[in-house]
């Protein structure tokens, strides 16, 4: 965890030292977007992944550059909930079947976008950042704590790291706006985002996957100024 930790804060710092050193700043797009989120994990095995999916919302930044490379930073949270009735005990100790987990995550992605010619720009990214996640069972109560879920010896932190892989378009409204239409498959360092590992059905981590539809704003002051708005635009 810790050398993920310190992974992140270097790319985000040669992120940052690449872009001051061009020869003037670009301007700045600001994303707002709707997400649905789902997972899957040990309460999926018998089910399909995309079957249930719960809202979440999430903010991006990045420069608003002409190149087939750029950084975006990405912030949001959500949540996701998932049922097996036929999990099983295992040796007197009952997993359980339901959980419902919020989350937040942090990243910072290489962008690459495509036919960046026309109105229409396909994109892919890949990135690494953070996740916080908190388990809870059909009353609300934290699983986190409850030990009686796992075997004896199984603890685990709420935070763990991400690598979130992404494909995509955004199609232009303007020289402001831009509308995007993302799907993120987040791979994780953790087998509890549902609370159980060592006694589930499915081998390896936990992932996430999710749908964004977003709003794109450019704060462009030399173009607001320069260039009269009119229709859409404006």
């Amino acid at each position: 965890m810790k050398k993920h930790s310190i992974a992140f804060v270097l790319l985000l710092m040669l992120t940052v030292n690449l872009s001051a050193q061009g020869p003037s700043p670009k301007p700045l797009r600001l994303g707002i977007g709707l997400l649905a989120a789902g997972y899957a994990g040990d309460l999926t095995v018998n089910s399909h992944p995309f079957e249930r999916f719960s809202a979440g919302a999430s903010l991006s930044l990045q420069f608003a550059s002409e190149k087939l490379i750029s950084p975006q930073l990405n912030g949001g949270f959500g949540k996701f909930s998932a049922q097996d009735r036929d999990i099983a005990a295992v040796e007197g100790v009952q997993p359980n079947t339901f959980v419902e987990t919020p989350f937040f995550f942090v990243d910072l992605r290489i962008k690459a976008r495509f036919l960046r010619e026309t109105g229409f720009n396909p994109y892919i990214s890949a990135g690494i950042g953070m996740l916080g996640f908190t388990p809870r069972d059909g009353m609300g109560n934290s699983l986190l704590d409850n030990y009686s879920t796992r075997q004896e010896g199984e603890t685990y932190g709420s935070i763990t790291a991400n690598f979130p892989l992404s494909a995509g378009f955004e199609v232009k409204l303007g020289p402001i706006l831009l509308v995007g239409l993302e799907y993120t498959y987040r791979v994780t360092t953790t087998d509890y985002l549902d609370n159980i590992s060592a006694l589930g059905q499915k081998e390896g981590n936990d992932n996430l996957q999710s749908i964004l539809l977003s709003l794109g704003l450019t704060f462009d002051p030399d173009h607001l100024f320069d260039t009269p708005l009119r229709g859409r635009d404006r």
